[in-house]
């Protein structure tokens, strides 16, 4: 996949080939998960984050996945080549990229590592969520580098 920034201050991401549309298409389900409930156990129990915060956050992460993967199915299925992350886009994808890695990250325990030598995860999933993990990542940085930028 290619990724450039964009003329008008976006993020085009130019798939080359079929994986590189699954990588896309798998953002919503690496961020799908009850992300917002687990920030509340991180709460002081009488901070009411459960009662009001935990819903309006469940909303949001649900609005940004969904935002996400019509953006995804639109440019698969457009005219137009590849997909564009426009500035009013970035931080619902910023958002949704966060939730996935936020997610990988608490089933995997990649957290904060030194670089490792893929071919030495044995365990195909783990590996393709490794992978995954560090896609996001990067384009997270190219968002905050190119788009989100003031």
């Amino acid at each position: 996949m290619t990724i450039a920034p964009t003329v008008s201050g976006g993020l085009k991401l130019l798939p080359e080939e079929e994986q590189d549309w699954l990588v896309l298409f798998k953002i919503a389900d690496d961020a799908d998960g009850d992300l917002a409930r687990h920030f509340a156990g991180l709460m002081d129990e009488d901070s009411m984050w459960e009662e009001i915060v935990v819903p309006e956050l469940d909303h949001e992460f649900s609005a940004q996945r969904k935002k996400i993967m019509k953006a995804v199915f639109e440019a698969r299925d457009g005219a137009e080549e590849g997909l564009v992350i426009e500035r009013k886009d970035a931080e619902d994808w910023y958002g949704a990229l966060n939730q996935a890695r936020l997610l990988l990250e608490e089933k995997y325990r990649f957290g904060s590592r030194e670089p490792r030598d893929p071919n030495e995860i044995k365990d195909s999933e783990m590996r393709s969520a490794y992978f995954r993990n560090d896609f996001y990542g990067t384009v997270q940085s190219l968002l905050l580098e190119y788009v989100m930028v003031d």
